[in-house]
């Protein structure tokens, strides 16, 4: 009995740890940096790889913003032109009808 109620509590236990590691990919950059500067205080059996492994995400996010701010910059008034152009064809549609 006492090695199925140690089965079924390890089972919750990764259940919340998969749901925990979800809900922290979906953080913003900024929350999950602030996260993982508490973790790297908070002692573990494993040093460093858990703080490798919160920092990917990171590193992607902001690898990410980098490389829409390097199209926005490049392609920024071309694409101000055509959703411009897309919103006036969008007024006039509408009036005329």
């Amino acid at each position: 009995m006492y090695l199925m109620l140690l089965a079924a509590y390890g089972e919750i236990v990764t259940m919340m740890m998969i749901i925990a590691a979800l809900f922290y990919v979906l953080l913003p950059w900024y929350v999950q940096t602030a996260i993982w500067i508490v973790n790297l205080f908070i002692p573990d059996p494993v040093p460093f790889f858990d703080e490798f492994v919160m920092f990917l995400p990171i590193a992607y996010k902001v690898k990410n913003i980098i490389v829409i701010s390097e199209f926005l910059r490049k392609y920024g008034i071309a694409l101000a032109v055509l959703m411009g152009t897309g919103v006036v064809a969008l007024i006039v549609y509408m009036i005329a009808k």
